[in-house]
């Protein structure tokens, strides 16, 4: 369905049953659902380093200076779109990779750090066009526009700092023509297909809860590249039941032969608002999740909060979204933090993810601690190393006096003249004009170092 205003939008969401959690869901225009803003093949983006440009035959050009972005780039993309959108369409943004990656659903390692930076060198280097293609709900237009036009790593703040296209905004404005997606629904899809199909019916069913549409002319809207409709309904089959096991949009789908080598494809549009007012009246316990993980987290929950059924099937509805990881560092959250009314805190720190701040601080402190140690850990080291070339030293010393002294008399001259020879001259005169005086004395102590030093020297080449 399409929406006016943001307002109307939320509105109809919660009245229809919904889950509405308004900082998930991305404004986004008409045109960039029905043509494709990312690719299905990651195998393709690497065997073409240098991009490629695809043109559907309505007259959208989409160019790539480098690897074509993919679904990982989508979902970075609507990610920076939600945070620009949440902070009025601003161009610029400043976030660090760590909480980009986190809120992608991806691992925090410099393997995602590195993606990261590789998918805005994807998005920098796309450039879009509409020839008369481009629907503002009134007219259509022609116009050229890149992604985003910057994106630097500040070395002070270690944050990134990413600058839109303006004109790339403002499409996704959408003015009177746009959708919202659901932002976690886009990326709990793991399959491309799926995703991109869930981009296309989003758009699709405005105003109708019904659509046709011939196999391989679907397959090229996508784009996916197979040759027979048989192999469309195939994969079209598996990304239908996917949608509809992780989304809210329902569809039922069949095919029709129109004639020998083509088949349409029929998307109706199931009613689910009765169904979700039904399950938001009736909650159920879902006893397939009493498993031992499950059990772990009901466990961090305060003693007198484990057997409330309502606090349960909060945890349930969101450990089965987003895993045991989540739901745990938000509880800890919400007991550290509630002081009254304990649910309702709760549901909003797990809507919010409001426990990713202990998250930070525990891996702050273990990488602080970790830091700490291995400075330890050197510093002992440093000091057993001196100790070893103090003792080497010692050792040297004594073997060099030693030396020394089982010189015979021709070779201990033949000493005492090369350390003559490398001393000061004014040491050399002191010795010669005031050999008792104190400088004099003085010197006699500096030429019997320099000797010692050469007798070490020596002994420290054998």
């Amino acid at each position: 369905m399409l929406y006016d205003t943001p307002t109307q939008a939320f509105k109809i969401l919660k009245i229809t049953g919904e889950d509405v959690m308004k900082n998930d869901f991305i404004k986004q225009s008409i045109n960039f659902l029905e043509y494709p803003l990312w690719f299905q093949d990651d195998r393709l983006a690497e065997k073409l380093p240098l991009g490629q440009v695809w043109s559907d035959r309505e007259g959208y050009v989409y160019r790539s200076g480098y690897k074509i972005p993919v679904k990982t780039d989508g979902i970075f993309l609507l990610y920076l779109l939600l945070q620009s959108q949440s902070n009025n369409y601003a161009e610029s943004l400043s976030l660090t990779r760590y909480q980009i990656i986190k809120e992608c659903g991806k691992t925090i390692s410099k393997v995602w750090y590195d993606r990261l930076e590789e998918s805005l060198n994807r998005w920098l280097r796309v450039d879009i066009s509409f020839k008369g293609s481009f629907y503002d709900g009134q007219k259509y237009s022609n116009m050229a526009f890149h992604i985003i036009n910057s994106w630097k790593l500040n070395e002070n703040t270690k944050k990134l700092e990413v600058t839109f296209s303006p004109e790339f905004l403002q499409m996704m404005r959408g003015r009177r023509f746009f959708k919202y997606i659901n932002f976690t629904e886009f990326k709990r899809l793991d399959s491309s297909l799926a995703t991109r199909l869930y981009e296309l019916l989003s758009k699709t069913f405005h105003g109708r809860d019904s659509w046709e549409i011939e196999a391989m002319k679907l397959a090229k809207k996508i784009p996916l590249a197979l040759k027979y409709p048989s192999d469309v309904i195939v994969k079209i089959k598996v990304a239908i039941n996917r949608i509809n096991k992780y989304t809210k949009l329902q569809i039922l789908f069949s095919t029709r032969q129109k004639e020998r080598g083509k088949a349409i494809l029929i998307f109706s549009k199931l009613p689910t608002e009765k169904q979700s007012k039904l399950i938001v009246k009736q909650p159920t316990f879902d006893e397939s999740l009493a498993d031992s993980e499950f059990k772990q987290v009901l466990n961090v929950l305060p003693a007198e909060k484990q057997q409330q059924k309502t606090i349960i099937e909060i945890i349930q509805k969101f450990y089965k979204q987003f895993g045991a990881d989540y739901v745990i560092r938000n509880i800890k959250y919400t007991n550290k933090s509630s002081t009254k009314n304990y649910r309702s805190y709760l549901l909003k720190a797990l809507k919010s993810d409001w426990g990713i701040i202990i998250e930070e601080d525990q891996e702050e402190r273990a990488l602080q601690a970790q830091l700490l140690k291995l400075k330890k850990k050197k510093e002992e080291a440093q000091i057993q190393s001196d100790k070893k070339e103090e003792a080497k030293q010692k050792e040297l010393e004594l073997q060099a006096k030693d030396y020394i002294a089982n010189l015979s008399k021709q070779k201990l001259e033949m000493l005492r003249e090369e350390a003559l020879e490398t001393l000061d001259p004014q040491i050399v005169d002191l010795l010669l004009s005031a050999p008792k005086t104190a400088s004099g004395i003085a010197s006699r102590m500096a030429l019997k170092s320099k000797m010692l030093t050469i007798a070490k020297d020596r002994l420290s080449f054998r």
